[in-house]
Order: C-alpha cells, then structure tokens, then sequence
C-alpha cells in the first residue's frame, strides 16, 4: 500500500515550482498554508486539517 503524502512533501512540491502565482486581484503572491480547524460531530471535538491558498485579498478571512 502506498504511504501518503506528510505536509512537508506537499509544501516542497508546491515550492518546486518555477513560476510564483501572483493574485489576480490584489497581485500579491499566493502562499500555501496549513490551517486546522475545530470540528464538531455529534459533540465530539476534533481537529480537521486544511491546506490553504492564502493572499492578501483573503488573509483576514482565513486567519481571523
């Protein structure tokens, strides 16, 4: 079976690319982030992990 993917092979893989995404709205770089959010299922917490494309346009939204 195969082993998946960790964060840090993710993160690498999105940094070897050649060309940096910029925004088309605001024309800042796009950064790729981890985020972990709380999730609640029949009154059990537990983390749920996300990758996210973070900018300038949407920082406020994704860390506040």
């Amino acid at each position: 079976m195969a082993k998946g993917k960790t964060f840090a092979a993710k993160l690498a893989h999105e940094k070897a690319k050649k060309e940096k995404e910029l925004c088309p709205v605001c024309g800042a770089e796009i950064k790729t982030i981890q985020v972990i959010k709380n999730n609640n299922k029949k009154g059990k917490w537990s983390p749920k992990k996300q990758i996210v494309q973070l900018c300038k346009c949407n920082e406020k939204e994704v860390l506040g």
